[in-house]
C-alpha cells in the first residue's frame, strides 16, 4: 500500500513575504498544495502568482480570525466586534459563518482559483457552529475538507478527507528531526502535514506576530535532507486534486500528536 503525503503550506495570502515562500517551497517540489486567505493584504498577489501556477493545489483557508469580513460587517454581526474585525471571544451565529464562507469562496473563484479543498485558519473547525457550514459548503462543492481529528461530533455525511493530520511547528528547537521523524513514521493511506513557511516584510510584521519563526520553518522545510528522505521512502507527495485517487473512504481519521 502506497503512502500519499499533502504537505500545505497555510496562510497564503497573508502577505507577499508569505507568498513567495509557498511558491519557492512548490518549485523546490516540496509543497504540492496551500491554502489561500481572502481577506488578508497578501491576497491580490497570492491570486495573480497563483493561477500561472497549475501544479499547485490551492484550498480555501477560512478566516473568521485575523482582519475583517468579506461580507458587510452588517450582514455577519455575530462575527465582528465594535471596530467590524473579526473576533474570537464573541458567540458566532451559523448562519452568519456560512454568509461569510460562500462570500470568501467567492472572493476566490471569482480571482480564477479553482479550489481543491476547504480548511480553517487557526483550527477553527472544531466549532460546531463553523464545521457544519464548511461540511454543507464542501459537500455541494464536491470538495474534500481538511480534517484535523479535532471536529465536533455532527451526525453528517463527511467530505472526503485525508487518513492522518499532522500539526506540529518546525521552528521550535529540533524541528528538522521532527519533521524527519514524521516522514519516516508516516503510515500507509493518505496523510497531511501542514506548514507555515514565510519571509518577513512589512506587510507581514503589520498583520502577524508570527515573523521570524516562518522564516525558520521555510529553512527546515527547503533543506535538501527533507526531500532526500521523502524519496528514499518513496512518499508519494499530492496536493487535494489528486485524493479520489487514493483515498479509501472507509478508513476513519486519527490526529497524530
Amino acid at each position: 500500500m502506497t503512502k500519499y503525503l499533502i504537505i500545505n503550506a497555510d496562510d497564503c495570502g497573508l502577505a507577499p513575504g508569505v507568498n513567495r515562500a509557498i511558491i519557492d517551497l512548490h518549485q523546490a517540489g516540496v509543497v504540492k498544495s496551500t491554502s489561500l486567505m481572502v481577506n488578508m493584504p497578501g491576497f491580490q498577489d497570492a491570486a495573480r502568482r497563483l493561477v500561472n501556477i497549475p501544479t499547485l493545489g490551492v484550498g480555501l483557508h477560512l478566516n473568521l480570525s485575523s482582519g475583517s469580513p468579506i461580507s458587510p460587517a452588517s450582514w455577519v454581526p455575530s462575527l465582528v466586534d465594535g471596530e467590524g474585525g473579526f473576533s474570537e471571544e464573541l458567540d458566532w451565529n451559523e448562519r452568519d459563518i456560512m454568509i461569510e464562507l460562500k462570500a470568501q469562496m467567492n472572493r476566490l473563484l471569482t480571482a480564477g482559483i479553482r479550489p481543491t479543498h476547504i480548511d480553517s485558519h487557526r483550527f477553527t473547525q472544531d466549532r460546531k457552529t463553523v464545521c457544519r457550514p464548511m461540511i454543507l459548503l464542501a459537500r455541494s462543492m464536491k470538495l474534500p475538507m481538511r480534517r484535523t481529528g479535532w471536529e465536533p461530533a455532527l451526525d453528517m455525511r463527511l467530505p472526503p478527507g485525508v487518513d492522518n493530520f499532522y500539526a506540529h511547528a518546525y521552528f521550535e528547537d529540533g524541528g528538522k528531526n521532527l519533521l524527519l521523524e514524521n516522514l519516516r513514521s508516516l503510515p500507509h493511506g493518505t496523510s497531511e502535514l501542514i506548514c507555515h513557511p514565510g519571509y518577513v516584510d512589512e506587510c507581514l510584521e503589520s498583520v502577524c506576530t508570527w515573523t521570524q519563526v516562518r522564516e525558520i520553518e521555510f529553512g527546515v522545510l527547503s533543506d535538501p535532507e527533507v526531500l532526500e528522505t521523502i524519496r528514499a521512502l518513496e512518499i508519494r507527495l499530492i496536493n487535494y486534486n489528486h485524493l479520489h485517487y487514493s483515498i479509501d473512504l472507509r478508513n476513519r481519521n486519527r490526529i497524530v500528536y
